[in-house]
């Protein structure tokens, strides 16, 4: 893809080439980072034995992470299912209705669980901010004609 950024600056032309290069691997590490402290969250916070929770929240973490990217599987210019982004936001909305009520069964002051509640509650939410940003991105791209690299010849 020919380079549109106009600036006469090269140093900064590459140091953008590398981050647009790094941000999408970043990006996919990130969510599953989510996905972890979401499933450790529920291990810690639900007041079941671990052997219970371990194995079930690695479950529904990995199952939402399949369902989510699931159409990466076929081809979106033909179809693209809108299921996944409705199964993210109903897991998301699952985590934090969990996550309130696991919190406001401790017997610490409201101000502690509600602190605790807005700090699990952001890497919750940025994290299916962050997956639907790369699902929708990730479909733009594939869904794009593929055209092939052509160099521009300077006059």
């Amino acid at each position: 893809m020919p380079n549109t950024i106009p600036t006469s600056n090269p140093a900064f032309i590459k140091l953008l080439e590398k981050i647009q290069g790094v941000i999408p691997n970043v990006m996919f590490i990130w969510i599953f980072i989510t996905y972890l402290i979401t499933a450790i969250i529920n291990i810690y916070f639900l007041p079941l034995p671990l052997w219970l929770t371990i194995p079930i929240s690695l479950v529904i973490q990995g199952s939402r992470f399949l369902v989510i990217f699931q159409n990466f599987l076929v081809n979106p210019q033909i179809y693209r299912s809108n299921i996944p982004s409705k199964i993210a936001i109903f897991a998301t909305g699952m985590a934090l209705v969990e996550l309130l009520l696991t919190l406001l069964n401790r017997n610490a002051p409201l101000i502690e669980n509600a602190s605790i509640f807005i700090f699990l509650a952001t890497i919750i939410i940025f994290g299916y901010f962050m997956e639907m940003n790369f699902v929708k991105f990730g479909e733009i791209l594939l869904s794009q004609p593929q055209i092939p690299d052509v160099e521009i010849k300077k006059k």
